[in-house]
């Protein structure tokens, strides 16, 4: 969706954005409902991705009687979440322009339980090699990462190959002086430099994070990204220490952690309200990850299908916002949506805004070029694909590539015909300040370039598609917790609780931290929750200390689950 920035602001918190004339004759006015309401009359969801379409989805089941309409710019909702099926000789195969899996997250399987979804999953058991082989281009070749018991050879293997070098200083960590006292953040790069080593962060998590965010780790924030280790660090002065330290200072006998209070009270509720067939459940403990025989878009449609279904939610797409803001006077937002010169207004009780702000995180672009070839046998090695360090030189990545997935490999049952499929991951951060980008034509040469160089593979695919995704991926760069609470205390001052806002700027890139702050969102309207105060940032202008608890606390463990695996002999 074409996205703004939230308007109007506090001007101590964000700068002042103008809002566009009203340009239409069309103006919806009606009589608000008195603090005395039990559900808000209309609530409108800035946004038709994965975040608005599942906010509509558990706000409806809150409020049954509220009317809900989701406003989305393109022509279709699911942002960035788009399959496409392809046939090709001897079937069809299945491409996917953006997300391809998913992990396990409670609120996420609880909602493809509850969308009859369970049957359509095809699963990556961590058994495969797609889930057990996951490799590093470095410094020309790819390097197998440890498995969960690695052998010495595997380790002798990374060891030769230089990968490795700098790993030593995690042993010393725990005589490393703490950071200042007045140091409130630092990049993820910075922290790992002045705690181990700069070449593990350049030649491992860097590679790491391109897989994730596409994102630079000397522009990436340490304590929003690694913030167990921060935590850690900032309570007992060292954080592979501090780890150990944890453990043996606390008598309780179970592997401990430390975690925001705000967090261990969603870990509880889920427990409390979600109810997982065990069937299900024990098939997703066995997996790494798990998709869709249709793609993940088969989870948009069912979503958007279920909300629609719901006689009480209208999905609103080709209808941009044009701006929103508190109604003077009264309890409630003003918006105005559509194409010019055929605006119209409309006022909410209620909007869950999915729209980015951009002065609150600079985006990324990524371009994904899907390749398909008749031959089953290309790949070197079986496994999940490679991705590729910022320590590599230019001669050995002049595409700026992040990594390469192995489609065919990491994820069976969604394609008829045999053959082998990769992805090529290209851009991110290293394409910033770009006034142009690649064409598609651009970008299949550049992919084939790749994988020539890397893993030699010279045929001529017989399907493609390049996709670019423009501004995708928010990054949380340093200082980026500091901005969220300012940017969530100027609008709670500036709509009083009449806009929430949720999606991967505010939540977590992936589509998992999507749903689950759509979840959590509804859930924080139960009640009498709509007429609260919040903007559905709680967690951070939470400011309790972090605390330390059990591992199994933060684990979904439903008391069926538990007793079920107590039958299986596993408990």
């Amino acid at each position: 969706m074409r996205l703004m920035r939230h308007v109007p602001l506090l001007e101590s918190t964000l700068k002042t954005v103008a809002f566009r004339p009203l340009l239409s004759s069309q103006c919806h006015r009606y009589r608000y409902s008195s603090t005395s309401a039990a559900y808000p009359e209309r609530i409108a969801v800035l946004g038709g991705g994965i975040a608005g379409l599942a906010s509509a989805y558990f706000v409806g089941k809150e409020f049954p009687n509220s009317k809900i309409t989701i406003f989305e710019s393109g022509k279709e909702t699911g942002g960035w979440i788009k399959s496409r099926r392809v046939d090709v000789p001897g079937g069809d195969i299945l491409f996917e322009l953006g997300p391809r899996t998913l992990r396990n997250a409670t609120p996420t399987a609880s909602l493809i339980q509850e969308l009859d979804l369970v049957k359509d999953i095809t699963y990556t058991k961590r058994t495969e090699p797609g889930a057990k082989n996951r490799f590093i281009y470095f410094p020309d070749r790819l390097n197998r990462l440890p498995s969960e018991s690695p052998s010495l050879v595997d380790l002798f293997t990374l060891w030769r190959s230089g990968i490795l070098g700098g790993a030593f200083g995690a042993i010393k960590e725990p005589l490393i002086p703490t950071r200042p006292q007045d140091m409130t953040d630092e990049t993820v790069g910075s922290f790992l430099a002045r705690r181990v080593d700069k070449r593990v962060a350049d030649n491992i998590v860097s590679a790491v994070f391109h897989g994730i965010y596409a994102g630079d780790i000397w522009q990436l924030s340490a304590k929003t990204l690694l913030s167990l280790a921060w935590q850690l660090e900032g309570r007992y002065g060292s954080a592979l220490g501090g780890f150990f330290r944890m453990q043996s200072e606390d008598p309780r006998p179970q592997q401990l952690t430390i975690v925001h209070p705000y967090d261990l009270e969603v870990s509880k509720a889920i427990n409390e309200e979600i109810d997982l067939d065990l069937e299900f459940t024990q098939n997703l403990k066995e997996a790494s990850m798990f998709t869709f025989k249709d793609g993940l878009q088969h989870l948009v449609r069912a979503l958007q299908k279920s909300v629609e279904g719901k006689g009480n939610v209208q999905v609103k797409t080709e209808s941009p916002i044009q701006s929103f803001k508190p109604i003077e006077g009264e309890m409630g937002v003003e918006i105005i949506s559509g194409n010019e010169p055929s605006t119209q207004k409309e006022n909410f009780d209620l909007v869950i805004s999915t729209l980015r702000n951009d002065e609150l995180t600079p985006y990324i672009t990524v371009m994904t070029v899907n390749l398909y070839y008749s031959n089953p046998a290309l790949l070197p090695v079986e496994g999940f694909g490679y991705l590729i360090p910022q320590s590599i030189p230019f001669e050995e990545n002049p595409e700026r590539a992040l990594g390469v997935i192995f489609d065919s490999s990491a994820i069976k049952g969604q394609d008829t015909a045999e053959g082998t499929k990769i992805t090529v991951m290209m851009g991110g951060h290293w394409w910033d300040g770009w006034e142009s980008y690649s064409s598609e034509e651009e970008g299949l040469e550049m992919a084939k370039s790749v994988i020539k160089r890397h893993i030699g593979i010279t045929d001529e695919p017989v399907a493609h598609c390049a996709n670019l995704s423009k501004s995708c991926i928010p990054q949380y760069t340093l200082g980026y917790e500091d901005r969220l609470r300012d940017f969530a205390n100027g609008i709670t001052n500036e709509f009083k609780g009449r806009l929430r806002v949720v999606g991967s700027q505010f939540n977590g890139v992936s589509v998992n931290d999507c749903i689950t702050g759509a979840w959590n969102i509804a859930r924080g309207l139960r009640g009498e929750g709509w007429k609260s105060r919040s903007c559905g940032l709680d967690r951070v202008v939470d400011s309790r200390a972090w605390t330390v608890v059990p591992v199994g606390d933060m684990a979904y463990k439903k008391k069926s689950v538990y007793q079920y695996k107590q039958g299986d002999g596993e408990v």
